[in-house]
């Protein structure tokens, strides 16, 4: 399957969407056998993640010429980017929700 370049943050969203719903269900009902550890995991992963690029920004930004070369060359996403991951994520989450509970024949 190939996917443009300029869908891929929608296509990545929405498949996150998915993972989140799959998560959250599975925590509020009790009945998945992905809890609220998983969960937890999830979130505290991405906090862990921002809280690295974050220091890592300071640390080139501040003291290593070398590391401030290093992130220059990283992914660093845009406004937009993010706007289209989240956009993904509501998009096909909501859609699998309403279906599911019988919102969209």
């Amino acid at each position: 399957m190939i996917v443009k370049r300029n869908l891929m943050p929608a296509v990545m969203g929405g498949l996150m969407g998915l993972m989140m719903m799959w998560m959250l269900h599975g925590a509020l009902t009790g009945e998945g056998t992905v809890g609220r550890g998983a969960l937890i995991a999830f979130v505290a992963a991405h906090i862990i993640l921002v809280a690295a690029i974050v220091s890592a920004a300071v640390f080139a930004a501040r003291l290593s010429p070398r590391a401030h070369a290093w992130i220059e060359r990283l992914h660093r996403p845009s406004l937009r980017h993010i706007g289209m991951m989240l956009a993904g994520a509501i998009a096909v989450a909501g859609s699998v929700h309403l279906i599911a509970h019988g919102g969209i024949v």
